[in-house]
């Protein structure tokens, strides 16, 4: 009986080596030219009946090969797969295992075919060649870097010989352990580990020595200069606050303070505050404030930066500056710049913004893209303008510009370049006129300049109503006149163009005023020489001034 039982343990073992090799020995031809690998094992294994095992999250299974092969084993298939694709094979029980294979770069290797799980020694089943002590170490330095995963996302199913299996992911069941960085493995380490109060000289000279900047405090009291972890509550310096990580509460200095982290609370001090993470509550500083993106209001002698969005009012004595967006108001003496949206911008020479939502108002210039509400400056430039435009010169990109040729009844020839928005758009205007020389066959040139404001109102899609006021200096017959000659103009001219088009036709009445104190030799009295209408609604002539009121009218063309 014992020898019967050793007979059908040794016949089994045989039957199991048999197996395990049976799958990689069979003969196959197979033709394939840049075919993915996952079809290609799904051809193999529908054709030669051959059962593969692995997964899909971690074979390459788009990868493409190629494989011309007439009546070989399939070992040489899966060793010309192994060159092509970074992927190492086994055979176990009858399957062929796949997994990726990294162990050697720009290199594919195969795994040494699998024994199962018999253990004993016998001369059909020798022992297992012993492993390098290079690999077993190797081994386990992985293995300790490797953790279990749960249940893989995706299960193949393969069909062979009619049958079908679903497929369970075997050999690779450890994925490396999420790296922790140095700061989270410190935070980690210290969190939790908060004190009631602390007071130093010097950094690491106080009550929390050489953990300072590892500790949060409730109350802090730097004498001269400290460093801390955190607080939460109130930290008092006598010259510099150095925090590594957040504060919650009130932090003053004499000179500066400087957070690594976040500041939720008040910081007040002579110089200088810095702050790297978000400002949340109040920020004031003898000189300046920089912060990240800040919810609070910021006030410095000299300036404000920060380096993200802005919630609140930042005020400074020189400049404020915001990289994102400035949702509030930004007040300086000199200039405000904000690289996003900002809604109010207040200063004596300059404000720089992305898109204004309430407005701009400065000394000397603003520039913004789009602007939803006003600008006021002595030149504003924008991209668009759905507000006002209010200025010497308004440049708006995509807003109302125009050049303009026409002629009225002062000034013969006129054109006319008016830039701005519809509803307020500046005017510079150059016209002329001429006239006989008293006494002679020739004729003199009389010119003016002149500067204006107007608004267009969209009567019907081809119809606008223009309503301008331009004053114009008129020299008479001469380069330029020195004295008062000046005609005054109110004009209310309807502009008739296509839909889109670019050109229009306009025409109108014209209130004229023109005051003058022109001397006159020939009548004795002051007034104009050459713009003298035959009908004035007024003529009054006292002393050294002229004044002449008349109505006239104005047609020209638009481009």
């Amino acid at each position: 009986m014992k020898n019967t039982g050793l007979i059908l343990v040794l016949l089994s073992l045989s039957g199991l080596a048999r197996l395990q090799g049976q799958a990689l020995e069979q003969r196959v031809t197979l033709r394939y030219s840049g075919e993915p690998l996952g079809e290609v094992l799904t051809d193999i294994s529908e054709n030669y009946q051959v059962p593969f095992s692995y997964s899909p999250d971690f074979i390459p299974v788009e990868r493409r090969v190629s494989l011309n092969l007439n009546d070989e084993p399939l070992a040489i298939a899966m060793d010309e797969i192994s060159r092509q694709v970074p992927v190492a094979y086994a055979a176990v029980g009858g399957r062929v295992l796949l997994r990726p294979d990294k162990s050697r770069e720009n290199q594919l290797g195969q795994l040494e075919t699998l024994k199962g799980s018999v253990r004993q020694t016998s001369p059909i089943y020798p022992s297992e060649p012993a492993v390098s002590e290079q690999a077993r170490k190797e081994r386990e330095r992985l293995m300790r870097k490797m953790y279990p995963i749960g249940e893989p996302r995706d299960v193949k199913v393969i069909k062979s010989g009619g049958d079908s299996y679903r497929e369970l992911e075997l050999t690779v069941g450890y994925r490396p352990l999420p790296e922790i960085t140095e700061g989270e493995a410190s935070a980690q380490k210290n969190k939790g580990d908060t004190r009631l109060a602390q007071i130093s000289l010097l950094p690491f000279i106080g009550t929390n020595a050489l953990r300072s900047n590892e500790i949060t405090n409730r109350v802090s009291v730097n004498v001269l200069w400290g460093t801390n972890g955190g607080v939460d509550g109130m930290e008092v310096g006598g010259f510099f606050n150095n925090v590594k990580n957040d504060v919650h509460g009130v932090q003053v200095a004499g000179i500066g303070s400087r957070v690594g982290g976040k500041v939720s609370g008040t910081q007040a001090s002579g110089l200088f505050n810095l702050v790297g993470d978000t400002l949340t509550g109040v920020q004031a500083a003898g000189l300046i404030n920089i912060s990240g993106d800040a919810q609070a209001v910021q006030a410095a002698g000299l300036s404000n930066v920060a380096n993200g969005n802005v919630a609140g009012v930042q005020a400074a004595g020189l400049f404020n500056i915001a990289a994102g967006d400035a949702d509030g108001v930004q007040a300086a003496g000199l200039f405000n710049s904000c690289h996003g949206k900002t809604k109010t911008q207040l200063s004596s020479l300059f404000n720089i913004a992305g898109d204004v939502q309430v407005g701009q108002a400065s000394g000397l210039f603003n520039v913004a893209r789009k602007v939803s509400g006003f600008q006021v400056g002595l030149v504003n430039v924008a991209d668009t303008v759905s507000g006002v435009p209010i200025g010497l010169l308004n440049i708006v990109k995509k807003g109302y510009n125009r050049f303009e040729i026409s002629a009225n009844d002062a000034l013969y020839a006129n054109v006319s370049l008016k830039l701005g928005a519809y509803r307020f758009y500046n005017i510079i205007h150059i016209g002329a006129r001429w006239d006989k020389t008293a006494g002679q066959s020739g004729t003199d040139m009389s010119w003016g300049l002149g500067y204006g404001l107007g608004t267009a109102l969209r009567m019907t899609p081809r119809l606008l109503l223009n309503i301008e006021a331009v004053a114009i200096h008129i020299n008479e017959k001469e380069r330029w006149t020195n004295e008062l000659n000046l005609l005054n103009q109110l004009r209310f001219t309807l502009d008739y163009h296509k839909e889109n088009g670019r050109t229009s036709f306009f025409a109108g009445p014209v209130a004229n005023v023109l005051v003058s104190r022109l001397y006159n030799p020939e009548t004795g009295m002051a007034g104009s020489t050459v713009i003298d209408p035959s009908y004035t609604l007024l003529d009054h002539n006292k002393g050294d001034t002229s004044v002449k009121l008349w109505a006239g009218v104005q047609a020209g063309i638009r481009f």
